[in-house]
């Protein structure tokens, strides 16, 4: 029996729940045949997007599809606004202070201490808390300038805010939403008084004539104006932001990246020798294409603002309702023909702009220039290692995370060992 056989057959309270697991356990066939069939599906709880031309009109259009369900998780941050001038100040000023020139030297110190990690590990690693998650904090600690702090507590608080913003919502199969939000309200206090106590620092580092250049610093160098409202106060959110995005959505990235590429042979291969020939874009290009496969996240979550026709003038046509939640399916999108020929095939050389790695539109990553060279350098480090293979798959233990995952290399794994199959992302209900 077809999916949509079952949606319609189940009772009311039984649809969202029924596609929401499926998204997790059987998410291409189940988007195939959605984007055949009923490309704009509407359940009780929300109204779930699957192509690609649909999903990109409700990203470009941010005041009638908006993220209005981060500002109670964020509070006033930029990210939880749309189109308003704090928005567009703030996320200039903070691309002007990540200076898209220190992408060579970012990439180096991912290269420098993923290898040193890597080393130290002799053959042998659990790859999501020892690496994945370490190395984004660690460059959040150098190049970002958020020191003096164990590395563990940037994670811990990474990992709170990012499940509670983006894995605690009405649509989200938790079994207990109340404790994550708990965690977040702990960590986030945590935070604050954390920044309090940097801040200050710096500054009198400064003063003292200390010439390091972190982003952090930069900031704290630069003059605003009265005028633009740039108080130390939202200095300090946007500060504590850029640990926010860059620890978790990393880790998850490189582990299910490196999955991937060890599960199937023929993507191995290539991987393989655009290490050995250091053709980096090559890698790169394949990097982003493993993760076309096993995306960070399968849709993005909006709220209608106002009553919306999407698709008009298609038979799928459809009107969208103010107040509506909607799911624009990006990794649905990533296997629409329409935009992906052959959507099936492993294949780099397809086109970067098509792809939601990084978001789509007015609320794409901030920092996406770093991640651009962060993810693909941290995958090709393991992959220098030889004979490289998963001792298990990786284990999300119930969320929405990679929470475990063994890899080994060396000598002893020259003899062929049996493949170890992926396995499917599957959360608590």
């Amino acid at each position: 029996m077809s999916f949509l056989r079952k949606i319609d057959k189940a009772p009311r309270s039984q649809k969202f729940p029924m596609v929401r697991r499926w998204i997790d356990e059987s998410p291409l066939p189940l988007f195939e045949e959605l984007r055949k069939k009923r490309p704009i599906l509407k359940t009780p709880v929300c109204t779930f997007v699957a192509r690609f031309d649909d999903v990109v009109e409700i990203l470009r259009l941010p005041t009638v599809f908006t993220v209005a369900l981060y500002a109670p998780k964020m509070g006033e941050f930029m990210l939880s606004q749309d189109e308003t001038p704090l928005h567009y100040r703030e996320k200039a000023i903070m691309q002007s202070m990540l200076n898209r020139d220190d992408l060579p030297r970012i990439r180096n110190l991912v290269a420098e201490r993923s290898k040193k990690k890597l080393d130290e590990a002799k053959g042998e690693i659990e790859l999501v808390q020892r690496y994945a998650r370490l190395i984004p904090t660690l460059l959040v600690q150098e190049y970002f300038g958020l020191d003096g702090v164990a590395p563990e507590k940037l994670m811990e608080w990474s990992y709170w805010n990012q499940y509670n913003t983006f894995h605690n919502q009405p649509f989200d199969l938790v079994d207990d939403p109340d404790m994550i939000v708990k965690k977040h309200q702990e960590t986030g206090l945590e935070m604050q008084n954390y920044m309090k106590e940097l801040i200050p620092r710096r500054i009198g580092e400064i003063r003292a004539g200390e010439k390091r250049d972190d982003v952090l610093s930069r900031m704290l160098r630069t003059v605003y104006p009265e005028s633009v409202g740039f108080t130390i106060d939202r200095l300090a959110r946007n500060a504590g932001g850029l640990l926010i995005g860059s620890v978790e959505t990393t880790a998850q990235a490189v582990a299910q990246v490196v999955q991937y590429i060890l599960d199937n042979q023929s993507v191995m291969r290539k991987a393989l020798a655009a290490v050995q020939l250091d053709e980096y874009e090559k890698f790169d290009a394949i990097v982003w294409e493993a993760l076309r496969f096993h995306p960070i996240a399968p849709y993005l979550f909006r709220k209608a603002a106002s009553d919306y026709i999407l698709a008009r003038g298609t038979k799928r046509e459809a009107r969208i309702r103010k107040n509506t939640l909607v799911l624009p399916m990006i990794y649905s999108a990533t296997f629409d023909e329409a935009a992906f020929p052959e959507p099936y095939k492993f294949n780099p050389k397809r086109p970067w702009y098509n792809t939601f790695h990084f978001g789509f539109g007015h609320h794409e990553c901030l920092g996406k220039y770093v991640g651009m060279v962060m993810i693909p350098e941290m995958v090709r480090q393991v992959f220098l290692r030889p004979n490289l293979k998963a001792e298990m798959a990786i284990d999300y233990e119930g969320g929405p995370f990679p929470e475990k995952f063994v890899v080994s290399w060396g000598k002893k794994n020259e003899k062929k060992k049996k493949k170890v199959p992926s396995q499917s992302r599957k959360k608590k209900k």
